[in-house]
């Protein structure tokens, strides 16, 4: 019998344009996710996120998570910071976006959202009492067991 034969797949339609962004879990000593709230005029505005953006063109996940975050949220890290944790692969309507997220517990600053929006520190098992992008959702769970 082929096991891999009954497992469900998704198959990425090739007319979608694949969109790489990396994300991050900024967790802080109390042992909170910090969320940030998509501005209302942007896609999905008002849903809440785990703060990140697009990897530019020649740019590593790690290196534009880095300018993400200063850009976002005027906080600054470094790659030694970041720890890989999961990814999402989710297909909207006219995207198939693939989302790296790391774990952060070091960063210099203090978050502020940069782009308007508003940011709120979760307790794990809160994650869930706030609407998200599908994609970030099955991030939860990864979290949760981490924390």
């Amino acid at each position: 019998m082929d096991i891999f034969r009954s497992m469900p797949t998704t198959e990425a339609n090739p007319q979608l344009p694949l969109v790489l962004v990396s994300a991050v879990a900024l967790i802080d000593t109390d042992g909170r996710i910090l969320l940030a709230q998509r501005p209302a005029h942007k896609s999905m505005g008002g849903l809440w996120e785990f703060p990140g953006g697009k990897i530019e063109s020649g740019e590593s996940p790690e290196a534009a998570l880095i300018r993400e975050l200063q850009e976002e949220l005027d906080i600054n890290t470094s790659e030694s910071c970041l720890a890989p944790l999961s990814f999402a692969s989710h297909a909207y309507d006219d995207f198939h976006l693939l989302m790296m997220l790391f774990a952060c517990r070091r960063w210099h600053g203090r978050p502020r959202p940069v782009e308007g929006g508003a940011l709120k520190w979760v307790r794990p098992n809160q994650l869930r009492d706030y609407p998200m992008p599908p994609a970030d959702i099955p991030l939860i769970p990864v979290l949760q067991d981490l924390l």
